[in-house]
């Protein structure tokens, strides 16, 4: 019953994020135009690239943490978010310094970004606290007023002034008012955070190093796509990749939000193995379902979603989001496997498998990006994540009664995309 009640919540909390999110850079692709959309989401893309390293995948680990054991939640929330300052006044001084030194253009833009995403990370973290203590009814209150507050933000102030320059400052402001939300919150349902000994957070941030690597590698994705697509092609296959990538995203939104409901659950059930068979089981399944849902519905109704959403400006989507919907599908079922590893304290194999993971994907890369463009570089990211879902199968269907018919569903649902895909 906990478990329908909260997956329902986190629901309400994916499709506001998902419909407000699609809203707002629908408002924005459409305004800038592909080109100046696609610079935006250039410097947006390396924002997020540099905030991996305040991240440093303490969100994760404050969820099989506090799992496994409740009653370190308070030390684990204060050392983290102590840790987190840290890293973030290191990422400041470099990103000023290295703005300068290398003469980038748009400064304006990538300073406003790169606030945006440290203020982002800072509230993702905290929010891990409530779904680690089952508050999900809170999260869901603040994540509904955090997407209503961003798109109103974004697209009433992209309206009045149409330039990336407005863009980037509108995306700023709108996370450190969702920051802003979300600390009094914490305060309120817990106890306001408080700064830990530096000891004790340097001590934490060095058990959470096979996090941080492993989250570093999953978070290139969709991040590291506009520093190859422009690197190769230019802005515009920045601007129609990043567009499909903000309905995949949009999608992509839930298996965080499974991760969040389902992690605290399986790294509890551990000491049993039948139990965690069984949840495991559960996460494979949610997991599968939802992957071949979305994704099908990406290859099926491509033309329409890329119409209705971007307009006629972005027609050279429509031939790729079949590949996006196949990306999705193998990323949900490489994720159901990586959960279950994580869960099982697996986490530096996780780690040893992420390099090779991009090495796959950028050996493939080398190859077809410079001939085949956007095709190309969504074909090597299929390859990546079905090389990284099969071998995380090879260690984690160990912890399964049995997993043949895993691995029959998601060859079924690789099959079913088929005929969609335009490869030529």
């Amino acid at each position: 019953m906990a478990l329908k009640k909260n997956l329902s919540l986190m629901g309400v909390t994916a499709a506001f994020r998902l419909g407000a999110g699609l809203l707002t850079f629908s408002v924005v692709a459409r305004l800038l135009g592909p080109e100046s959309f696609g610079v935006l989401m250039l410097w947006l893309s390396v924002s997020a690239l540099i905030t991996i390293i305040t991240n440093y995948g303490l969100t994760p680990y404050v969820l099989r943490e506090m799992g496994a054991n409740p009653g370190s939640a308070e030390v684990i929330i204060n050392e983290g978010i102590t840790g987190k300052l840290f890293l973030t006044a290191i990422v400041i001084v470099l990103s000023v310094g290295g703005a300068w030194y290398f003469g980038i253009d748009h400064k304006q833009v990538f300073f406003s970004l790169l606030l945006a995403a440290v203020a982002d990370c800072f509230s993702e973290f905290l929010n891990a606290g409530f779904r680690a203590r089952n508050r999900f009814d809170v999260e869901t209150k603040i994540a509904t007023v955090a997407a209503l507050t961003h798109a109103s933000i974004v697209c009433g102030s992209v309206y009045l002034s149409p330039t990336m320059e407005t863009a980037a400052m509108a995306y700023a402001a709108s996370r450190l008012v969702v920051l802003a939300i979300t600390v009094p919150a914490v305060a309120k349902c817990f106890a306001m955070p408080q700064l830990a000994g530096f000891h004790a957070a340097f001590a934490r941030l060095r058990n959470t190093v096979s996090y941080a690597v492993d989250f570093g590698f999953q978070n290139l994705f969709g991040q590291i796509d506009s520093i190859v697509l422009n690197s190769f092609v230019g802005p515009v296959a920045v601007g129609l990749h990043q567009a499909g990538m903000r309905i995949f995203l949009g999608g992509a939104q839930v298996a965080p939000i499974l991760a969040n409901v389902f992690l605290p659950r399986a790294s509890a059930s551990t000491q049993s193995k039948a139990g965690f068979s069984r949840e495991s089981r559960r996460v494979q399944f949610v997991f599968l379902g939802f992957g071949a849902a979305f994704g099908l519905a990406l290859a099926v109704l491509a033309q329409p979603l890329v119409s209705l959403i971007f307009g006629q400006g972005y027609r050279a989507l429509i031939p790729l989001l079949p590949l996006f919907g196949l990306l999705f599908f193998l990323r949900f079922a490489a994720g159901a496997w990586g959960l279950i590893l994580t869960a099982a304290g697996q986490q530096s194999y996780r780690m040893q498998l992420g390099l090779l993971h991009w090495l796959v994907i950028g050996v493939a890369a080398w190859f077809l990006v410079p001939s085949l463009e956007n095709r190309g570089w969504l074909i090597s990211l299929c390859a990546g994540n079905l090389f990284q879902g099969f071998v995380y199968a090879t260690r984690g269907r160990s912890f399964l009664d049995k997993s043949w018919d895993i691995f029959g569903i998601t060859a079924v649902g690789c099959l079913l995309f088929l005929p969609f895909l335009d490869l030529n």
